[in-house]
């Protein structure tokens, strides 16, 4: 008879303490999703109209779930918005990008790791963002969000956007 194959991995040094063995309680989890919900509501209200005060209050609102060295990537370009004054000009960068938008969720995976966050966007393109440039056309965008969570500070260390890709 053989050993179990998944004891045989959890019993392996390499993943001691790793993301395969974390073990989360309850109260973790909701901290997780609490964060999470925070960030995507202070975002959904800043993709409508908003005064420069209503944006400053909710992006206060999504900074307060992130660490003060929070980093907000975007793969596809490299490019990256680092500490809560890079997450700002992140959020005011890509906000401003897209107007009249509709958002739809594809699958969003909350754990002791963070959250993956899949949606698809359609929307009017108002300035140039990443490598779109098409300036007043509309465009549906899948995207897919990663937000690492910093257990010891019970906040995301940032926002990574690993792929969009046009549907």
């Amino acid at each position: 008879m053989t050993e179990d194959p998944v004891k045989q991995l959890l019993d392996d040094p390499r993943f001691k303490g790793k993301p395969v063995t974390w073990e989360v309680t309850r109260e973790e989890y909701d901290a997780v999703r609490r964060a999470f919900l925070t960030q995507l509501q202070a975002g959904q209200v800043l993709f409508k109209p908003y005064t420069e005060d209503a944006f400053k209050a909710q992006v206060e609102k999504m900074l307060g779930v992130f660490t003060e060295d929070c980093v907000m990537e975007l793969v596809s370009t490299g490019e990256r918005w680092v500490r809560h004054e890079g997450a700002t000009a992140f959020y005011r960068a890509f906000l401003g990008s897209f107007s009249e938008t509709e958002w739809t969720p594809q699958a969003t995976v909350i754990g002791p790791q963070g959250v993956l966050d899949v949606v698809n966007m359609t929307g009017t393109l108002e300035q140039p963002f990443a490598w779109l440039e098409n300036v007043g056309e509309t465009v549906r965008l899948q995207w897919v969000f990663y937000f690492p969570w910093a257990p010891e500070a019970c906040k995301f260390k940032g926002e990574t956007i690993y792929s969009i890709r046009p549907i």
